[in-house]
C-alpha cells in the first residue's frame, strides 16, 4: 500500500510540471512604413513609460533596447531592435511571456503604433513651411 502510494506521488511530481504553462519567447518581426527614425523615437516614447516598462538599456547607434515588463509575475528582460528595411522598418522584438495569449508583445506593439501615430501627427502640424509656399489654392493670373 505504502509503495503504491510513493510511486504515485513519484508519478505526480515528474507529470505536474509536464502541464504547467511553460514561458514562450516571441520573437515577432513587423515592417513599419515609416523610417527608422521615426519608429525609433515611438519606440523609445513607449518603453520611458515607467508605469509600463523599466528599461534595462538603450543604444541609440543600433536601434536596441532591453527592458522589463512592470507588474509581470515573471521577470524576463525583453528586446527592441529597429532594421531598416527599403523604404520602410523592422521591428524586431523577442518578448517573453507566460502562456499563449502573448499579451506583453500585443500591448507593446499597440502602444509603439499609438506613440508613432501621436509623433507622426505633432510633426504633421508643426511641420516648417519652406519660404514661398503658400497653403492657400494658386489663384491664375489675368493677362
Amino acid at each position: 500500500m505504502i509503495r503504491t502510494v510513493a510511486a504515485a506521488l513519484l508519478v505526480l511530481i515528474v507529470a505536474v510540471p509536464a502541464f504547467a504553462k511553460s514561458k514562450e519567447i516571441h520573437a515577432v518581426k513587423g515592417v513599419y512604413p515609416v523610417s527608422c527614425d521615426d519608429l525609433w523615437a515611438a519606440v523609445k516614447d513607449t518603453i520611458h513609460n515607467h508605469n509600463n516598462y523599466g528599461l534595462s538599456s538603450v543604444n541609440d547607434l543600433d536601434l536596441s533596447a532591453s527592458f522589463v515588463v512592470v507588474g509581470d509575475s515573471f521577470v524576463y528582460d525583453d528586446k527592441v531592435a529597429l532594421i531598416q528595411k527599403g523604404n520602410g522598418c523592422e521591428m524586431k522584438t523577442d518578448i517573453g511571456d507566460i502562456g499563449a495569449e502573448n499579451t506583453n508583445y500585443r500591448q507593446f506593439r499597440s502602444r509603439v503604433e499609438r506613440s508613432l501615430g501621436r509623433l507622426q501627427a505633432a510633426k504633421a502640424t508643426t511641420a516648417p513651411t519652406r519660404p514661398g509656399d503658400s497653403k492657400s489654392l494658386a489663384t491664375p493670373e489675368n493677362p
